[in-house]
């Protein structure tokens, strides 16, 4: 009854209070929840203990390296990382998610980065999570199906590569929630979905486009009236596809290990969640557009989120948003920081980034022979791989040389060796990272 209380606080907060007349009034708000939380909660983490009385500049950036390196230190209850991986990868092995270290969840990351990322939330932070999730997501139709008890129950198929007491805790009378396990092949997949005919469906987008291409094929015969699309960066190319399938538009989570960052509005754009979240950016361009956020969760206190550098890269919308919120709205999630490949300046030498988003748009160009790629950087190499479509005989490595050949010169920039190699089918359980630098050629020059 607790958690029930806490769910429905948390949504009737996030769909319909929080108004602000403008930014201004926004971050004064913002202010003074971080000031009381500092106050409050940061004393109770053993390596915030020297800070007591600080303001929120005064304390240390730090990095998923820095917080799984004294894991304890940063969560109130004292859980080592010893002891959450633990329960962490039993949960991996056995599937089953519901297993808690004294009623704390425990959650894991997919490692995209690298390293693995863990998290612990307490049952009052599941219940916050799944009321704003709910009021991110739930689109008016929906909303109105769930609040109405002589109406159906609401049914969700949600694709993760990991279940978690999170996303059960979204169950109930008026919730049929269904979790697919990613490990699973897609062919059972289809056929749980044919059976339970979801109303929402929620996936990372190379889940969704394979669902939607079995659709077009006839292979998939449900209408979901929402599509979510999570875990990955959505492309406009799969957008398109998805879309067209489901004759739904595609919405968005943006959500990491560090919490529920982001979502899409009734405009398409996704706005980070400033109501529970502050974010602030390291800009990447002169144009003071892309950023990677440092994130403090004033709404978590049991493994505390206080000025966290995440790798993701953020491109800002250049105006403000048609719906109305003043919370920073994002053009695009370009990616991870990785995700940006360099090349040396023509007229300097110095090695400049080349933006994922910019790479897309070459790809774009050649959509008609290339159904999905992945760019690698190894060094002074671009290494490429091709899942080609019928070429009719035309030759889609050198359509694709010849875009990325007219990139490089526009940006004025040195070209790297193309080094086109074999496509490579990935599991449904693997993220997909069409853009990566592996090795950059020389040690790393400073960002603009």
């Amino acid at each position: 009854m607790r958690d029930l209380s806490r769910i429905a606080g948390t949504f009737a907060r996030a769909r319909w209070g929080y108004r602000f007349d403008d930014r201004t009034a926004l971050l004064a708000w913002q202010r003074r929840q971080i000031d009381s939380f500092l106050r409050a909660h940061l004393p109770n983490a053993a390596f915030y203990r020297g800070y007591r009385g600080a303001v929120l500049s005064d304390l240390p950036i730090v990095d998923k390296t820095t917080v799984l390196g004294d894991f304890a230190a940063f969560n109130v209850r004292g859980i080592t990382l010893d002891r959450a991986l633990s329960v962490a990868l039993a949960a991996e092995r056995s599937r089953d998610f519901r297993p808690t270290i004294d009623g704390v969840t425990v959650g894991m990351s997919s490692g995209t980065s690298g390293t693995r990322g863990v998290f612990v939330v307490s049952p009052a932070e599941r219940a916050q999570w799944v009321g704003l999730t709910l009021a991110r997501v739930l689109n008016g139709a929906s909303l109105r199906r769930l609040l109405n008890p002589t109406a159906l129950p609401l049914r969700v198929a949600f694709f993760l590569r990991a279940n978690s007491n999170l996303y059960e805790t979204l169950a109930s009378r008026r919730l049929r929630f269904a979790f697919h396990d990613l490990v699973e092949p897609m062919d059972a997949h289809i056929r749980r979905l044919d059976e339970q005919s979801p109303d929402i469906l929620v996936a990372p987008p190379t889940v969704l486009r394979q669902l939607a291409e079995a659709v077009l094929n006839g292979e998939l015969s449900i209408g979901p009236s929402q599509v979510v699309s999570v875990a990955e960066v959505l492309e406009p190319d799969d957008r398109v596809v998805i879309q067209s399938a489901f004759n739904a538009p595609v919405q968005e989570i943006y959500q990491a290990t560090e919490g529920f960052l982001g979502a899409s509005c009734s405009a398409g754009r996704v706005h980070l969640n400033e109501e529970f979240v502050h974010i602030e950016p390291e800009w990447l361009d002169a144009e003071r557009r892309r950023f990677r956020p440092l994130v403090t969760d004033f709404s978590r206190t049991t493994q505390l989120i206080v000025r966290y550098r995440l790798d993701d890269i953020l491109l800002e919308a250049g105006e403000p948003c048609p719906c109305g919120r003043v919370t920073r709205s994002l053009e695009a999630i370009e990616g991870r920081a990785d995700d940006v490949l360099w090349r040396p300046s023509t007229a300097s030498g110095v090695d400049v980034p080349v933006f994922p988003d910019v790479i897309r748009r070459s790809m774009a160009l050649a959509a008609s022979l290339v159904r999905d790629y992945r760019i690698e950087q190894h060094g002074d190499a671009w290494h490429i791989r091709l899942d080609v479509a019928a070429t009719n005989g035309d030759d889609p490595s050198l359509i694709v040389r010849r875009e990325l050949e007219d990139l490089f010169r526009r940006l004025a920039i040195q070209p790297p060796s193309l080094v086109f190699e074999p496509w490579r089918t990935s599991l449904l359980l693997d993220k997909r990272r069409r853009i990566r630098c592996v090795e950059r050629r020389a040690p790393a020059a400073a960002l603009v």
